[in-house]
């Protein structure tokens, strides 16, 4: 009995091949993109899933953001705990994150390297292919790297007891046995940290080796990343007055008025990080895969419907041979599910071609079928399931219920044919798209305003590179000398040395700034620069008061900063001339400083934020830095770059020239918004796709019901035109309808999305006018095309039985 109506399904699928086509070519279309987007969504669920729920983050609430780092926290903090509580704590982790150069042989790469206690091995899960995860990091020269970096320095992974050697900051080099090889990490909150992948590890004893062994213990160094794991059953609000008790007896007044330590659980810190941008993202997605599936499931239940009341006189000679209303309703849920699951495996296949496409959308790699657990293939069983019960409820239950009289007789006696309610759900799909194309359209415009605002600086032609670390004075002399090699190059305008560029991350915390005559209450919180005098040259940074240090060959007054024009507003200069000359101190600094000239307000991060106050010290006075930015001349880029590289390996034969244009760089303050504006406009595509698909298979069966009164029209007298106007009103009066609602609805949404940015554009009607007349002729052709042949016809071949 099964076999045969799958049979009798197979049967009717191929009679009505458009429809069986338009459904399942429909519905398989949403639920591919569902699929893509679920994925996505577990994939971005599964980010710290295996790390203990008794692991927290130890994060920073300041009275004022700007004067700490949130996901930082005291540094002695969690050794502290663990040494005076231990009956709360476990364990604990700590790390600093620094780069340098690691070299073997002739392979030189400049790396991410995270340095901590060597708790990392065991707290967090993480497997080891070689060496013992409980002494691997127990050593002050031992190094643990993973699989991916063994393969990349010695060609395999088998690499315990060979060696890697690392620059150190004050240009000495030493050598770190490989105490171990981990298994390539997944993505997590541990290791892929503040946007950069560690994938190299030391014992914190490092510390002393690159020079910052100071920090590691002191109490106002509030730029330490720490970890604790709390015994069973302890609550992070039983540690709230053990943190204050060591904040007090070890932490100046001035940190104790300002700073709130709390904790996050590891397992939900990455979404919750960056003002919960991960879970803002997945909430958007969901939101837009669920309402095309809508529109999906809407397509596949109106063209079901649509097409099962032409089937009356089908039912009636059914129940005449002895049909029974089960059997009925068993063969049309039959019919139903069968093609919920032939679009399933479309989908499937769709998913499978797609999956490479989507993951360079979306930044992130998208999960293979494979790295679905098992028990998720019961979930698009159940779906298929209930997307062929709703489709076939209609006329399986209503239709089958109609005697066979009025079934042969092609009418519905008891049920008018749900006209109001198939335009509804039309007005449904209508109102999805509509503002899933509005929101793509402005969307779009805010990403392109990032990208074409002016940022107060000149980005293009601008290159930087990580160069060799020697923070000690004659290193900043060789370094200066370099930048001379480089500068004085036909393809070089100008060269920099700095600690930071302007790619939104800011290797000092804010400074406190005020006045020499005022006590450091009265200051502001300014951002750092440390910088050379040709900084504001190469950048094209406008200098609107004062000089930018010292010219070119004069020495170089290290007393002396240059500030902006927000830092000098904020200190009480309301014209930037005024601040020129004044003695200003930078708290922690213990020598007087005079503003020595003032910028123009640029955007040194991205336009998330407004601008804050900057001020900028002279590398010679803090001799750190990190980078030598160059603005090239124009001409042939790549040969520019090239004869560039050449003069690198000729200074500095033993580093790697990873260079990368600015451009590409102010692109990753804004990769949340990318990643919106393409799954939006991939959105918009099906959404587009989906609805032309409905409107195409609604306006087919209105024409089949509605040939003779055609014919009728067109023998008294209607024109061609007339008769396909009759046909495109009836879907013009449910774009404008969906218009209606769709307009407030993306209105409030939208504003409520661009006020998260400091700038921004305005919201105007073009785009909602634009998405109407581009929808409203979309449907016009469509209708038109499909029935222009009928409205052509003879009218006699309308009117013949």
């Amino acid at each position: 009995m099964l076999r045969n109506y799958f049979t009798l399904a197979w049967r009717n699928l191929r009679k009505n091949k458009v429809f069986s086509f338009i459904n399942i070519f429909g519905l398989s279309i949403g639920m591919a993109f569902v699929l893509v987007i679920g994925a996505y969504i577990w994939g971005e669920l599964q980010v710290n899933a295996g790390v203990s729920d008794r692991v927290y983050i130890m994060q920073s609430k300041w009275k004022q953001p700007d004067m700490g780092l949130e996901f930082t926290s005291l540094a002695p903090l969690g050794k502290a705990l663990k040494e005076n509580y231990p009956n709360l704590i476990t364990s604990y982790y700590r790390h600093d994150g620094l780069s340098t150069i690691i070299s073997k042989g002739d392979k030189h790469f400049t790396e991410g390297i995270q340095n901590g206690t060597p708790s990392l091995l065991t707290m967090f899960g993480f497997k080891m292919l070689y060496g013992d995860a409980k002494t691997a990091l127990s050593t002050p020269n031992s190094v643990v790297i993973t699989e991916n970096q063994a393969i990349k320095y010695f060609g395999r992974t088998d690499v315990v007891g060979q060696t890697l050697t690392i620059n150190a900051f004050n240009g000495s080099k030493q050598d770190f046995a490989i105490t171990g090889v981990l298994k390539n990490l997944p993505r997590n909150s541990v290791t892929n940290f503040g946007g950069s992948t560690n994938e190299i590890f030391m014992n914190e004893a490092s510390f002393k080796f690159f020079g910052r062994d100071a920090a590691l213990d002191a109490w106002n160094n509030p730029y330490m990343v720490n970890y604790i794991q709390l015994k069973p059953g302890v609550k992070p609000s039983d540690l709230d007055a053990a943190i204050n008790q060591l904040a007090r007896t070890n932490t100046t007044p001035d940190i104790q008025k300002n700073l709130k330590t709390y904790l996050v659980q590891v397992n939900d810190f990455y979404l919750q990080d960056n003002k919960g941008s991960a879970r803002k993202m997945i909430y958007t997605l969901a939101f837009i895969a669920m309402f095309i599936l809508l529109m999906a499931i809407i397509n596949f239940i109106n063209i079901s419907i649509g097409n099962s009341v032409t089937r009356l006189k089908e039912i009636g000679v059914r129940k005449v041979m002895g049909s029974s209303r089960v059997q009925l309703i068993i063969q049309f849920l039959t019919e139903s599910v069968l093609l919920s699951l032939f679009s399933f495996i479309i989908a499937l296949l769709i998913y499978l071609v797609s999956r490479p496409f989507f993951s360079s959308v979306m930044g992130k790699d998208i999960p293979k079928i494979t790295e679905f657990p098992l028990y998720f293939a019961v979930l698009p069983l159940l779906i298929v399931l209930l997307i062929g019960i709703l489709a076939g409820m209609y006329p399986a239950f209503i239709l089958s219920a109609q005697s066979s009289i009025d079934s042969l007789k092609g009418k519905l006696k008891t049920v008018k044919e749900k006209v109001v309610f198939r335009h509804s759900l039309i007005v449904v799909q209508f109102v999805t798209a509509i503002v899933v194309f509005i929101a793509a359209l402005v969307i779009n415009k805010q990403a392109s305003f990032f990208f074409q605002s002016n940022l107060g600086y000149d980005k293009e032609q601008v290159i930087t590179a990580k160069v060799p670390r020697d923070w000690s004075p004659e290193g900043v002399k060789h370094i200066e000398t370099m930048r001379n090699e480089f500068a004085a190059m036909p393809q070089v305008a100008d060269a920099t040395v700095s600690f930071e560029i302007p790619n939104g991350q800011s290797g000092n915390a804010s400074n406190n700034l005020y006045k020499a005559s005022q006590d450091p209450s009265h200051g502001i919180m300014a951002t750092s620069i440390i910088a050379d005098e040709h900084y504001t040259g190469t950048y094209k940074i406008p200098l609107i008061a004062g000089q930018f240090f010292a010219a070119q060959g004069e020495g170089t007054d290290v007393t002396k900063l240059v500030i902006n024009e927000t830092a000098a507003k904020a200190l009480g200069w309301q014209n930037p001339a005024d601040a020129l000359g004044q003695p200003v101190r930078v708290q922690n600094d213990p020598s007087p400083l005079t503003v020595g000239g003032v910028v123009k307000d640029f955007h040194f991060g991205s336009m998330h934020e407004k601008i804050q106050p900057i001020l900028f010290y002279h590398v010679k006075r803090s001799p750190v830095f990190r980078y030598l930015s160059f603005k090239l001349r124009p001409g042939n880029m790549a040969n520019n770059v090239a004869t560039l590289q050449s003069k690198w390996s000729a200074l500095f034969p033993n580093a790697p020239f990873e260079y990368v244009f600015l451009d590409d760089t102010i692109a990753k303050l804004y990769q949340q918004e990318m990643q919106i504006k393409k799954a939006s406009q991939a959105a918009t595509v099906i959404a587009l796709l989906v609805v032309l698909l409905g409107v195409l298979s609604i306006a087919t069966l209105s024409i089949a019901r509605r040939v003779r009164e055609v014919g009728i029209r067109k023998v008294l007298g209607a024109s061609a035109m007339q008769v396909v106007w009759l046909f495109i009103k009836e879907f013009a009066i449910l774009v404008l309808v969906a218009n209606l609602i769709a307009w407030p609805v993306a209105w409030f949404s939208l504003n409520s999305w661009l006020t998260g940015y400091a700038y921004r554009i305005n919201l105007d009607a073009l785009p909602f006018l634009s998405v109407a007349l581009i929808l409203a002729a979309l449907v016009a052709v469509v209708i038109a095309v499909k029935t222009i042949k009928t409205a052509l016809d003879n009218p006699v071949k309308s009117l013949t039985p």
